[in-house]
């Protein structure tokens, strides 16, 4: 007979590990988002600096 499975028979180490594998896979998306986005966004900030920062209507 098998033994019950339970929600608290978790290994908490393989579990962090794999929590924390996927918050580095979600940084490094992150950090590559921006790194993409800079030739965007570094003219976009300099053409804004020379309007003479306006306010931007939300």
């Amino acid at each position: 007979m098998k033994r019950q499975q339970h929600f608290w028979n978790v290994d908490l180490i393989e579990l962090s590990r794999d929590w924390l594998s996927q918050i580095g896979t979600f940084l490094m998306t992150a950090v590559a988002f921006v790194g993409m986005a800079l030739p965007v966004l570094i003219p976009a900030f300099i053409l804004w600096y020379l309007a003479g920062f306006p306010r931007i209507p939300w």
